[in-house]
C-alpha cells in the first residue's frame, strides 16, 4: 500500500494539515488560484521549442514585482505533432511572507506547491463532465476559481473576486480559451457550492454541491505521484528544503556516530578486538559524511556558477554602456577588448590630457549593481602626444577576482 502524501492547504491565513505521520513533517502545499500567477498557453510550430521561455515572459508580464526572479512550472494539458498546450504557474517569492509564516507556525516543510483548483476539478469531475464548452466556478474564500472546459480539455484558468462583474470575467476567459482552441459557444456555467452570483444571462447556470474536503485533499495527493504535474515551489524554497534535509541526515549520522563511539569506548576496556571493529565503523560513517558534504558543496558551487552567468550587470553591453556614459567631450575610443570577469581594455585619443584624467577618474568611481565599485582597478597608460597634437592613451579596467585571485 502506497502511503498518501501529506497535504497542507493554505486559506484564511492558516496552513491546515491533512495526512501527516510521525515520521515526517514534509508536505505538498495546495494554494488557491488567487495566490498564484497562472496562464494557459498554446504553442505551435517553432514556438514549441521555446515554450518555457515564452511562459516565463508571459507570467513575468503579470507579476506586480517586475524585478523578481520567477520559478515557472508548466503542466502539459495536451500535445500533438504540431502543437501543445500547457498551464503555466508561478508563485512570486515577494508575495508569500504570510504563507511562509503560517508554514513556520505549523512546522511544515514544503516539498512541492500545487494548485488547489486541480484537486477540486478532479474531485468534481463526475458532476462537471460533459461534451460541451462550459465554465466551472469554484469558491475559494472571497474569490472564484474560473475554469473553461471543453469536453475533457482545460482551455483557460482565471481567478476573480466575487464582487467583480462576473459576466465580463467570463467573457474575458472565453477569449483566452479561443487562443488555445477554436471558438465555440458557451453551453453552461457550473456553479459549485451554492454560489449566488449575477452571470448576466450569458449561459444557463447549473448548480452542483461542493466536493468533500477529504476527496479534494486526496486528489491533490494523487497528483503528487503522477509524472509531469506542476511544482511551483520557488527556487529559494527548494534550496532551503535541501539544506534542511541535509541537516536532518547530519543529525542522524551524528547520533549514530556518537552511539558507536560510546559502544567502542566501553568495549575498549572489556574486549579489545571489538574496539577495532567499532573504530572502523566510525571511520566509515565519517567517510560517508564527507562524501555527502562534498556533494552538497559541489551543488552549491554549481548554483553560484549559474547565478554568476545569469548576472548581466558585468556583461559586455552593460560595460559598454557604463564606459560610454562617462566619456568626456573630446575623447574618442579607437579600440576595445572585453574579457568577461577579467578586464576591459581600450585605447583612445583626446584633444587635451585633462579629459583623459577626468575619464579615468569617472571609471574608477563607477559602481556595480549593489553599490560596490564596478572595477577593482583602473590602470591608465599615457596620455602621450600623437599626430596633430592629440593625446593618445590606453586604459585597462580590471574586475575583482574571486577568492582574491
Amino acid at each position: 500500500m502506497v502511503e498518501r502524501v501529506p497535504v497542507a492547504v493554505f486559506s484564511d491565513g492558516r496552513a491546515s494539515v491533512e495526512g501527516f505521520t510521525a515520521k515526517s513533517r514534509e508536505a505538498v502545499l495546495a494554494l488557491p488560484l488567487y495566490r498564484m500567477l497562472v496562464k494557459v498557453l498554446a504553442f505551435h510550430g517553432e514556438e514549441m521549442e521555446r515554450g518555457d521561455e515564452i511562459a516565463r515572459a508571459e507570467l513575468a508580464s503579470m507579476t506586480p514585482y517586475p524585478d523578481a526572479e520567477l520559478t515557472v512550472s508548466c503542466e502539459m494539458l495536451r500535445e500533438d505533432a504540431s502543437s501543445k498546450c500547457v498551464a503555466a504557474f508561478a508563485v512570486p517569492e515577494e508575495s508569500v511572507d504570510d504563507i511562509a509564516a503560517a508554514l513556520d507556525e505549523a512546522k511544515l516543510e514544503v516539498v512541492r506547491i500545487d494548485a488547489l483548483v486541480f484537486g477540486e476539478l478532479r474531485a468534481l469531475w463526475p458532476e462537471i463532465s460533459s461534451a460541451g464548452r462550459r465554465v466551472v466556478a469554484i469558491p475559494e474564500g472571497d474569490y472564484l476559481a474560473l475554469a473553461v472546459l471543453d469536453g475533457e480539455s482545460l482551455l483557460a484558468l482565471r481567478s476573480a473576486h466575487k464582487s467583480t462583474d462576473l459576466k465580463n470575467e467570463v467573457l474575458f476567459l472565453m477569449i483566452e480559451a479561443e487562443k488555445s482552441d477554436c471558438a465555440a459557444p458557451l453551453d453552461e456555467i457550473v456553479a459549485v457550492g451554492g454560489i449566488e452570483a449575477d452571470w448576466g444571462g450569458i449561459a444557463p447556470v447549473r448548480r452542483v454541491a461542493a466536493p468533500p474536503r477529504e476527496r479534494v485533499i486526496e486528489a491533490v495527493s494523487e497528483r503528487t505521484g503522477e509524472e509531469g504535474t506542476l511544482n511551483a515551489l520557488p527556487a529559494s524554497w527548494g534550496e532551503v528544503l535541501e539544506e534542511t534535509r541535509f541537516k536532518r541526515k547530519l543529525r542522524k549520522w551524528a547520533v549514530s556516530a556518537l552511539a558507536v563511539w560510546f559502544v567502542a569506548a566501553a568495549a575498549m576496556f572489556a574486549v579489545p578486538a571489538a574496539y577495532g571493529f567499532m573504530a572502523d565503523r566510525v571511520k566509515g560513517l565519517s567517510r560517508e559524511h564527507s562524501k555527502k558534504y562534498r556533494e552538497v558543496s559541489e551543488m552549491r558551487e554549481k548554483v553560484k556558477l549559474v547565478r554568476k552567468y545569469s548576472d548581466h550587470s558585468t556583461g559586455v553591453l552593460e560595460i559598454l554602456k557604463t564606459v560610454s556614459e562617462r566619456l568626456p567631450q573630446g575623447v574618442v575610443l579607437t579600440s576595445w577588448n572585453f574579457k568577461r570577469d577579467e578586464d576591459v581594455r581600450f585605447s583612445g585619443e583626446a584633444a587635451v590630457a585633462a579629459s583623459v584624467y577626468e575619464f579615468k577618474d569617472a571609471l574608477s568611481s563607477a559602481e556595480g549593481a549593489e553599490g560596490e565599485p564596478l572595477f577593482a582597478e583602473v590602470v591608465l597608460t599615457g596620455p602621450s602626444a600623437g599626430k596633430g597634437g592629440s593625446q593618445r592613451f590606453d586604459i585597462e579596467c580590471r574586475f575583482a577576482k574571486e577568492d582574491g585571485r
